[in-house]
């Protein structure tokens, strides 16, 4: 099944490609063949703006996360959600939604009042992030982002960089292979694989035990690291972590 482009982390942190071959696995020096892992915390996100109606319109605003929001508007975690909004030039522009006040989400842009609103106390912002009125101190944070030459958005995310190392296990009659990484609380994940580097990512079925059935799909982080374990679909690829993002 083909991922779906608008929920998924793409070229995230590529450090577990892997080729079968001889009846043996080895490891593949790709990391930097496809996006590099960006400096510090962050990690990157694609997302493919024609994926949200809203966006084809100017004033339109969606808004991501990672983790899902509770009731006081604060993030059940350690991600905060971003805004992607069209602004008046036709561009887009993505800011953090973290209020600068208290750190509530901001909701996403109204058409009908013309501002960003924080729920929590009242601060207002205009289309572009900048401070209108109420508690804050300033405006909204600005993120990196580029558009891609196939029309996606490549987004520079804080706090979204994780690690991962990788590692073979004989089982006798088969092989897999482990992949270990540091899994946020309440943060879902997914494993996909690619048989080329210029192919599309598909999901693959994973295990939560080294001969365990291979009958996960998502895996929820709990703050703490995870082990899953996977099988190559074909002869040769590369497989990857990626996080789950949703509107919210």
């Amino acid at each position: 099944m083909n991922l779906s482009r608008r929920t998924f982390v793409r070229t995230f942190l590529f450090n577990a490609a892997w080729m079968t071959g001889l009846g043996r696995m080895h490891r593949l020096p790709l990391l930097g063949e496809l996006s590099p892992s960006p400096d510090g915390n962050q990690g990157i996100l694609n997302v493919r703006p024609e994926d949200y109606k809203t966006l084809q319109e100017v004033g339109g605003s969606v808004r991501l996360g990672f983790n899902p929001i509770r009731s006081n508007h604060q993030p059940d975690g350690t991600l905060h959600p971003i805004l992607i909004n069209r602004l008046e030039d036709d561009s887009l522009i993505v800011l953090s939604a973290e209020c600068p006040h208290a750190s509530c989400a901001v909701r996403t842009f109204s058409k009908s009042s013309n501002t960003h609103s924080c729920p929590c106390h009242s601060s207002r912002f205009r289309l572009d992030g900048s401070r209108i009125s109420g508690p804050s101190p300033f405006g909204l944070d600005r993120l990196d982002s580029e558009i891609c030459p196939d029309g996606s958005l490549n987004v520079l995310v804080p706090r979204l960089k994780f690690s991962i190392t990788s590692k073979v296990v004989d089982l006798g009659i088969f092989k897999r292979l482990q992949i270990d990484f540091a899994a946020r609380r309440k943060v879902d994940y997914r494993v996909v694989f690619k048989a080329e580097s210029n192919g599309e990512w598909q999901s693959v079925m994973f295990a939560d035990s080294e001969s365990g059935p291979l009958s996960n799909s998502v895996i929820t982080g709990g703050g703490v690291f995870k082990s899953v374990y996977v099988e190559p679909p074909s002869d040769h690829g590369m497989f990857a972590v990626q996080i789950d993002s949703k509107e919210l």
